[in-house]
């Protein structure tokens, strides 16, 4: 008996102890840290009220991002030691270095998968369909290169609402972010997307002329509105002998990276429509690369390039090459987004030296029946930047308390504005603002003041991170010094050329079930078959070579597996007159 009353005791003395134990270990310190602090998963204890209040804590974690954008990245020169990193470290526990490429977006990612040397994530364009860059990403879903975050995402409440019909579309949603070949998994978490109707991001698409032409022309720039127009415009600025700020002979045009963004000379030939299809006379619909509207705008723009109006390097030059041009008014006109422009210009400081060359908005232009142009959005994006996480990321949850802090109110004012105190003071309104010596800088177009935030931490971080937007709703603006500093060009051009949101289901996220699908997106819409033959014939000799090289391609989506395409538009037909709400 003795015995028996003896073992109840110890064994009484040893769920004590381990009921002790248990209560330190949930009670860790700041200071309390992980078996491992680089294993998938593992995070420093934490407890309950920092579970609640704050993302959990990690022990020094690093991180590596890739930024897979062509043109570079710019971070602080220390990713580590700078003051927002420091911050968010203090709170997270992780630190993110960000690394950029200067190469082809989809042949970088392609490398990636192929080599298998990856980073813990990857930022990149995911714009939805089955070319390019999209293509690639989800092959690697579909082959378990990458780690599903559906089950991860709802303890990370800033990123909880990736997902959110107004945040993205409900296309881009069925067809894309939940890919029928995914299993049910999320691999792909969208990026730039909407967190209310405030944050519908207005990009300001364009054509921008060097300010000192259209006064010298007497061309009113605001009166430009057709194909016919612009053509008369480019041809008196070339005929004119403009200087750039250096004294050299000028281009005429340009654009961004590979051509981006040409079509902006052209658009006067679109209509105002979401798809890449055709309503015809007789009820059917067709291609937009098989119709006359297509080779005639592509004539135009061989036009262009003929007559030696659009810069025959365009198509192949990095945006690096086109800052240098930009920035230093060699080239009389750009197409892309203002911002980009206006960022060329403050670079080589021509913004602020030489007010009188600064670019300012053509037009805009209007479609084809008139209309004046807008940025037609669906009711949540229909396609975005994105962050993926490949198998070889090295601690999954790290990565996405990371993100979940830094997509909060405090951790995205941290990343846009820096220290309190230091850059930027609350104003009366309880919205964060930046000092005034920074934003005189910032509207003199001094850009070293952005050089110096940067190796502050400040900038570069949210700008490669921010899910759901929500900034204007927080601060009353969506970049630092937009309400006190913003070009007044970019806020005038932005209410010439506004967003216009429209509800309802694409053509393209229905077509796609067509039976024989993967046929006809191997050959009508992966890889740059189209691309090439339009390249082909914007460098052609004659207009009559151009439009046969053009008339080639059309032949060629027609006669591709046994002339698959023509049953295909069929059946696009069928999907145009399926359901009430569909956007052609």
């Amino acid at each position: 008996m003795k015995k028996r009353l003896l073992g109840i005791l110890m064994i009484m003395v040893m769920t004590v102890s381990l009921l002790s134990g248990c209560s330190k270990s949930g009670s860790g310190t700041k200071d309390s840290k992980p078996a491992d602090s680089n294993s998938v998963g593992t995070a420093a204890e934490t407890t309950a009220d920092e579970t609640s209040n704050g993302p959990k804590k990690y022990d020094d974690v690093k991180l590596k991002m890739l930024i897979c954008w062509n043109g570079g990245f710019k971070t602080a020169s220390d990713q580590y030691n700078n003051e927002v990193a420091e911050k968010i470290r203090e709170k997270t526990g992780v630190t993110v270095e960000f690394e950029g490429i200067m190469m082809s977006e989809t042949e970088k990612l392609n490398l990636l998968f192929a080599s298998g040397d990856m980073p813990d994530m990857i930022n990149a364009p995911y714009w939805g369909g089955n070319g390019g860059e999209t293509a690639v990403i989800k092959k690697a879903g579909t082959e378990g290169r990458l780690l599903p975050i559906e089950d991860l995402l709802p303890n990370y409440p800033n990123l909880a609402n990736a997902y959110d019909i107004g945040v993205v579309s409900q296309s881009y949603l069925e067809n894309d972010l939940d890919y029928k070949y995914f299993g049910g998994h999320r691999y792909i978490l969208p990026q730039e997307t909407p967190g209310d109707d405030n944050g519908v991001t207005n990009w300001a698409y364009g054509v921008f002329v060097r300010g000192d032409v259209p006064a010298a022309l007497g061309i009113d720039p605001k009166s430009i509105k057709t194909k016919d127009d612009m053509y008369n415009f480019m041809v008196k600025a070339k005929e004119h002998g403009f200087k750039d700020v250096n004294g050299n002979d000028c281009i005429v045009a340009t654009t961004y990276h590979n051509g981006w963004d040409s079509s902006g000379y052209s658009i006067n030939f679109a209509d105002k429509k979401f798809s890449n299809y055709r309503k015809q006379a007789d009820g059917t619909y067709t291609f937009l690369a098989l119709t006359d509207d297509w080779v005639n705008r592509d004539l135009f723009t061989w036009k262009l390039v003929n007559q030696g109006l659009l810069d025959v390097e365009c198509f192949k030059q990095t945006d690096a090459q086109a800052d240098e041009k930009v920035g230093n008014g060699t080239a009389l006109f750009a197409s892309a987004q203002y911002g980009s422009v206006i960022n060329s210009t403050k670079l080589t400081g021509l913004y602020s030296s030489h007010p009188e060359l600064r670019y300012i908005p053509v037009g805009p232009m209007t479609y084809k029946d008139g209309q004046p142009l807008v940025q037609l959005e669906q009711n949540g994006r229909a396609g975005s930047p994105a962050i993926i996480f490949p198998t070889s990321c090295s601690n999954i949850e790290a990565a996405l308390t990371y993100l979940d802090y830094v997509n909060s109110e405090e951790g995205a004012r941290l990343c846009q504005y820096g220290i309190e105190g230091d850059t930027y003071a609350m104003n009366s309104d309880g919205k964060p603002r930046l000092n005034s010596e920074i934003l005189a800088r910032k509207a003199a177009g001094d850009s070293s003041v952005d050089d110096e935030l940067r190796e502050k931490g400040i900038g570069y971080i949210l700008g490669r991170t921010l899910q759901a937007d929500k900034r204007f709703t927080w601060w009353g603006e969506n970049n630092a010094g937009d309400a006190d500093a913003a070009p007044p060009e970019m806020v005038e051009y932005k209410q010439a050329r506004p967003v216009e949101r429209v509800s309802g289901y694409p053509l393209e996220g229905l077509v796609i079930n067509y039976e024989n699908y993967d046929k006809v997106k191997k050959f009508a819409f992966e890889g740059t078959t189209m691309t090439d033959y339009e390249q082909r014939a914007y460098f052609a000799d004659t207009e009559e070579e151009a439009r046969a090289i053009l008339k080639e391609y059309q032949n060629y989506l027609l006669t591709q597996e046994n002339g698959i395409f023509k049953d295909y538009l069929k059946y696009v037909t069928e999907c145009a007159a399926s359901r009430d709400d569909v956007l052609d």
